[in-house]
């Protein structure tokens, strides 16, 4: 499957994509292969594609290589799904330059949008050559070779915004792209996804079997989708609870959902068996949800589920820490959190890296605000490499999935520590058939709970 991962500098960028340039040789790791690196006009990132076996290889592998590039501040992957490689007509001009448009489309209108893209021509003087879906800050990413920014700028605006679901679009000119892959190993890469016509000629795939296995590929991971209603989060609730267990299949299992206070979406957590499914699922199944407003998909690393200890209160609430850390610090600060002496009042239930806006994602349970407060303040705020958290309380978690599909999805990540030590934690807390237990646990007021 590819991704797409942003280096954000420290300083300049120039300086980055000379060491990327310098040390392309040593960008080789099992179960990941770099493909390229652009740089692009007005971005403050340097993307670099990858080709992975599974996500925890960014993690384990890629990541941690980031993590000694003293000048990368931050960093933010992407999942990039259903790519296409169009070629280029025959007889076409020469010298031209290169440029992405991120398009944003409405989740009813993402399967007809790209197919009507795939279909349509090029001019005298742009010409499309790549597209895929991208869920991360936009849904649609394409590259478009044209004679200067005027050409691409007039092929965008009168060919792909005047398409019906298309909300808006950013263009920008790449200004250096570095080829992390000898040449043959590139085009190998690229003929499971390459059209054996230019864009609108109605081509087909020139390597349908290479295709093929690249969506077979198991890579089952752990991802957030957040939800954005149309109009009221209550209106979204309700068509979660109500419809999404109908979508549940053998390659995409919605887990449990989530809504967070002063969050204008709803989060629903998925195993799915690979990027490819989960597509499926965002254009055919999302695209029936009536009060969707957008999607955005976070892909998660690693994560840990925690047991809580026999002896705990029974009136907890459950809060939300996502923090945003320095590369280099990303495995000390989970290593951290995992060792640390947590108060009495305090739960860790769940942590993960987690490849979006943030870094790493923590879920503790704990007695009040002022409690989950305290405690983020003397873990977080002299901790080296935090650079930043926020905390939200859980209004109301949801299980979508089975009780017995939850607790293998559960059991497969749990703490090596606590299935080791089981008979020492309460394995029946988190979702209990007691309802009032569960009600508190998701911040229900269970005196409330009788009305």
């Amino acid at each position: 499957m590819l991704v797409l991962i942003r280096l954000y500098p420290k300083s300049g960028l120039n300086n980055l994509c000379a060491m990327i340039d310098s040390e392309k040789r040593n960008f080789y790791w099992r179960d990941v292969e770099p493909l390229y690196a652009i740089r692009q006009e007005g971005k403050r990132y340097i993307s670099i594609v990858l080709d992975v076996k599974n996500i925890d290889a960014v993690k384990k592998v890629f990541l941690r290589s980031i993590g000694m590039m003293t000048s990368v501040r931050r960093t933010r992957t992407i999942p990039i799904m259903c790519p296409v490689y169009f070629p280029l007509p025959k007889g076409h001009p020469k010298g031209l330059d290169r440029f992405l448009v991120y398009l944003r489309v409405k989740p009813e209108d993402y399967k007809d949008v790209f197919e009507k893209i795939k279909h349509t021509r090029n001019t005298k003087e742009a010409f499309l050559t790549y597209m895929s879906y991208s869920f991360g800050d936009d849904d649609i990413v394409l590259s478009v070779l044209a004679k200067d920014r005027e050409a691409a700028t007039a092929y965008v605006k009168k060919k792909i915004e005047t398409i019906e679901g298309v909300n808006a679009f950013d263009i920008s000119k790449v200004v250096q792209n570095i080829r992390l892959l000898p040449k043959d190993r590139m085009k190998n890469h690229k003929d499971r996804f390459t059209s054996d016509a230019p864009a609108g000629r109605g081509g087909s795939l020139i390597n349908k079997k290479g295709y093929e296995r690249y969506l077979e590929e198991k890579a089952t991971m752990t991802v957030f989708v957040r939800l954005y209603a149309k109009t009221g989060l209550a209106e979204l609730w309700n068509e979660i609870e109500h419809g999404m267990c109908k979508f549940e299949s053998e390659h995409v299992v919605p887990l449990y959902a989530s809504q967070q206070e002063n969050k204008s979406f709803i989060t629903v957590i998925f195993e799915s068996s690979n990027f490819e499914v989960l597509k499926d699922f965002l254009v055919n199944n999302v695209a029936t949800m009536e009060h969707v407003r957008k999607t955005r998909t976070v892909p998660l690393v690693e994560p840990t589920y925690f047991l809580m200890p026999r002896e705990h209160p029974s009136d907890l609430y459950r809060f939300f820490i996502p923090l945003r850390g320095d590369p280099s610090h990303y495995n000390s600060i989970r290593s951290k959190i995992i060792g640390t002496d947590f108060p009495d009042n305090v739960y860790l239930t769940y942590l993960s890296f987690s490849l979006g806006e943030d870094d790493l994602l923590l879920s503790i349970l704990t007695e009040s605000r002022k409690s989950a407060q305290n405690f983020a303040t003397t873990l977080f705020d002299d901790m080296e490499g935090v650079r930043s958290y926020d905390i939200s309380n859980q209004l109301k978690t949801m299980r979508l999935a089975p009780k017995l599909r939850w607790k293998q999805h559960q059991k497969r990540f749990m703490s090596s520590f606590d299935i080791s030590h089981k008979e020492d934690f309460d394995t029946a807390y988190d979702w209990t058939d007691d309802f009032k237990t569960w009600a508190a646990m998701t911040g229900a007021f269970v005196g409330e709970l009788d009305d």
